[in-house]
């Protein structure tokens, strides 16, 4: 396994892509922290990974909360003494237009979608750093490469975590550590997996294809870097203005 003896912490890790992401990094061989807001969901999250053979860890956290999310990077370090992968996962999409965009969705979306990312970052990096070595994987979209109608304050949160991330990349590779974002589109995250051969697996993805990506991108050679990959259905085509509706 390629993650053998690493360390991954995983934002917003309880549910959908950030459980998938866990679940995929785990398969690797590394060791996850699951920071999510603390219940039974994260819970019966890292019980199941446990359960399948996983070693995981709860780290109860609003990602929003800086002393949080500094607490939830201690708990890893004194669990397991090293920090090798940060993945920023925890965001939310709420669809609305600009005159329609109330002042709290917009608070919303910022605080959880990028200042919760910059939060993260911020307490993971210098683990990395210290190692000169690691990745810090960031969950764009296509909100991120171009415009998105009627999803405003979305759109402006992810636009924000790309350019976050990319001056982070330039920061760190002195350092040896690699940034990068994977731009998830039309993904599955209500409902139950497609079924193979379904007409709806050309158009859409589930949470654990992104997963997959993830991996690849903390897997790969510690001397590749690895910037943006999109993740998309086939039918949204291979460039941003051909993604399917």
């Amino acid at each position: 396994m390629k993650l053998d003896g690493q360390v991954a912490l995983i934002t917003g890790a309880s549910r959908g892509l950030g459980q998938a992401i866990a679940q995929a990094l785990a398969a690797e061989g590394a060791r996850v922290a699951c920071l999510a807001r603390g219940g039974a969901q994260l819970d019966q999250t890292v019980a199941a990974l446990t359960a399948s053979g996983a070693t995981a860890l709860a780290c109860p956290a609003d990602v929003t909360r800086e002393s949080e999310v500094e607490a939830a990077v201690r708990t890893t370090l004194e669990r397991w003494g090293q920090l090798d992968i940060a993945v920023l996962n925890a965001g939310t999409w709420l669809p609305t237009p600009i005159t329609k965009t109330s002042e709290a969705q917009w608070d919303q979306l910022i605080d959880l979608n990028l200042k919760g990312a910059f939060l993260a970052l911020k307490h993971a990096l210098p683990w990395l750093i210290e190692r000169r070595r690691g990745t810090a994987v960031g969950i764009g979209s296509i909100g991120a490469l171009v415009g998105q109608p009627g999803s405003s304050a979305y759109a402006a949160s992810k636009w924000g975590l790309r350019g976050l991330l990319e001056s982070a990349a330039l920061e760190t590779r002195k350092h040896g550590v690699r940034v990068a974002l994977v731009h998830p589109h039309n993904m599955n995250t209500a409902g139950p997996p497609i079924a193979p051969g379904s007409p709806e697996r050309l158009r859409n993805v589930d949470p654990e294809d992104v997963a997959r990506a993830v991996a690849f991108l903390c897997t790969a050679p510690d001397h590749v870097a690895l910037g943006h990959l999109t993740v998309w259905p086939i039918a949204a085509g291979i460039s941003a203005t051909m993604a399917a509706p």
